[in-house]
């Protein structure tokens, strides 16, 4: 996710696929919501659908668990994305995060 290597609209709708041209980043929106441009921080922390805030939920719950601090740290998504991708200790959990998040979208056209 983290290098453009996924299936969010973000990325697949800015490939020239079958004679399609190219979206505007703007009207790469989520499948699910249709409200935001489909992209990793969309996906793995600010979407509504169902399924993923059970997988936000989850995910939240075992960073919180590991680093008590970063609970009412931040005040923006990329801030907290960053602070993240920066500790290190947290990688198999962000992963499993990506992983179930990509799942679900996966399975959605």
């Amino acid at each position: 996710m983290i290098l453009s290597s996924h299936s969010l609209a973000v990325e697949r709708r800015r490939w020239t696929e079958r004679g399609k041209p190219i979206v505007p980043r703007e009207w790469r929106l989520c499948r699910f919501c249709e409200e935001s441009v489909e992209d990793p921080a969309h996906a793995m922390f600010l979407c509504d659908h169902p399924e993923l805030m059970q997988v936000h939920e989850s995910f939240l719950e075992a960073l919180y668990a590991e680093i008590p601090e970063f609970k009412r740290q931040f005040t923006d998504v990329m801030s907290f994305f960053r602070a993240v991708l920066a500790r290190r200790e947290i990688t198999p959990v962000l992963a499993k995060l990506a992983f179930n998040v990509l799942k679900i979208y996966d399975a959605t056209p």
